[in-house]
């Protein structure tokens, strides 16, 4: 297993290369179960028996493939919901989306999902995300933790946050623009002050969303040319006041203004 620059996504374009060696037959044959790559997410998955995931995917390769997408227990042996993608060479021969819908079949809050073959040959995968359907309001968050928050009756909600938005270098600041649009083509960054890698899948959109979601008032964080250890001269501080009025555009224009229309395309057509 390896990554490379193949992606068919221009601002993100790690993608992730499997290469199997063993085979459903011959000398070097594959265990039963197959091999491949898993992710527990954040320790563990928490699948719950009768409801439904939403897996993307996009998949490319040079050969037939016939790929086991599962949600199973922490070491693979309890499979709680499975689906293959079946595909000729000339249909996965370019990058491909797949999308399934899997229901639990048993629950498991310590799970992974897994992608396993016995075939071999080269699979690349790219932007692989596993999704309840069952979120708050159906914008993407956990119901539960969100419920939560609710209860606490919030008047304002604060986002996303003082030293994520400066960062320790200028360099690795949050860029509200780079967090909008589809998921699949945000090309994250790198969170300095805490050294962890953020894809930006809860961007400047989705923190507006939860706001308004939770009844609250959004107060919006930008970046005014400080980081923790460098800054801009003031003479070259207009790109970042650009910015903050973009945002505010993004967040209240019109869906016929440039960052009004962006909001609009992601399902938000009035302003917030």
């Amino acid at each position: 297993v390896s990554t490379d620059r193949s992606s068919c996504f221009e601002r993100n374009k790690i993608a992730l290369k499997m290469e199997v060696l063993c085979d459903s037959k011959g000398p070097n044959i594959c265990p039963p179960e197959g091999v491949g790559i898993y992710n527990p997410g954040y320790w563990g998955m928490n699948i719950e028996q009768g409801k439904s995931y939403k897996v993307i995917l996009y998949v490319r390769s040079d050969d037939a493939i016939n790929v086991s997408v599962a949600l199973t227990g922490s070491n693979g042996s309890q499979k709680l919901a499975s689906t293959n993608i079946i595909a000729l060479v000339n249909e996965i021969s370019d990058w491909t989306k797949k999308e399934f819908l899997l229901e639990a079949k048993g629950t498991n809050s310590n799970s992974r999902l897994q992608l396993t073959t016995t075939r071999k040959g080269v699979i690349w995968f790219d932007q692989v995300s596993v999704m309840p359907l069952d979120t708050y309001k159906g914008h993407g968050f956990r119901t539960d933790l969100v419920q939560m928050l609710a209860e606490l009756k919030p008047r304002f909600f604060r986002f996303p946050g003082g030293c994520f938005v400066e960062g320790e270098w200028l360099r690795n600041a949050f860029r509200w623009k780079e967090t909008v649009g589809p998921w699949e083509e945000r090309p994250g960054h790198f969170g300095d002050v805490w050294f962890y890698w953020t894809d930006d899948g809860i961007g400047y959109f989705e923190f507006l969303q939860l706001a308004e979601d939770l009844g609250a008032l959004p107060v919006w964080v930008f970046n005014n040319g400080n980081g923790h250890r460098d800054e801009v001269a003031t003479s070259t501080v207009l790109p970042f006041v650009q910015e903050a009025l973009d945002g505010i555009e993004f967040a209240r224009g019109s869906p016929n203004s440039k960052w009004g229309s962006l909001r609009a395309n992601m399902g938000h057509p009035q302003p917030f």
